[in-house]
């Protein structure tokens, strides 16, 4: 079956009604279909797209790989975490301390425990050259996001594990065969914040 196509045969949507009269309907179905996806993709990347102000990740670090919110039973997770730039100027949820030195959160060793270390968790808040990617501040922001009910999914002891396994390895690993240096843990955590 042949279609008559007018001289200007380069318009892609008549290359394609051409291309989809000599396939199987089947196959023009599946055609039909792939292009109102490849349409679709930029209406979806669009729509995925966040606000200035949403939270981007709000699952545990191997949810946010494998499903994310869906991931979750039960009540949906609250993720309104602040950042760390925030909690240098309000006030800290009650039972933390300003002036508790940062391994009383995160255990600190060798270098760690000279840098890291000898500084409380208010001043960590800062930004530090020795910090390089600023793990330790975004640690203590997502502490004091978990005390003050902004976030819900992730825990202390979560934390303190990524720190542990960043401290004595240099990388997070948070499913098998997925490494994050100290860039991509940062990236996940400032995710659960806005």
């Amino acid at each position: 079956m042949a279609i008559d196509l007018p001289p200007d045969a380069n318009d892609d949507a008549l290359r394609g009604a051409r291309d989809d009269a000599a396939l199987s309907a089947r196959g023009a179905a599946r055609r039909r279909f792939a292009r109102a996806g490849a349409a679709a993709s930029g209406v979806l990347l669009t729509l995925h797209s966040q606000p200035g102000m949403a939270c981007e990740i709000c699952t545990t670090p191997s949810g946010s790989l494998s499903g994310g919110l869906q991931s979750f039973r039960g009540r949906p997770p609250v993720c309104a975490g602040r950042t760390p730039d925030y909690w240098r100027t309000h006030s800290w949820p009650t039972g933390t301390s300003k002036t508790a030195l940062y391994t009383k959160l995160f255990a600190c060793s060798g270098a760690y425990a000279r840098t890291y270390g000898a500084v409380t968790q208010s001043a960590i808040l800062e930004p530090k050259a020795w910090d390089t990617y600023g793990l330790g501040r975004h640690l203590v922001a997502c502490h004091l996001n978990v005390r003050a009910g902004l976030s819900t999914f992730q825990t202390l002891a979560m934390l303190q594990a990524i720190w542990r396994e960043y401290q004595a390895r240099g990388y997070y690993t948070p499913t098998a065969g997925v490494r994050w240096d100290g860039a991509r843990i940062v990236d996940y955590l400032r995710g659960t914040m806005y």
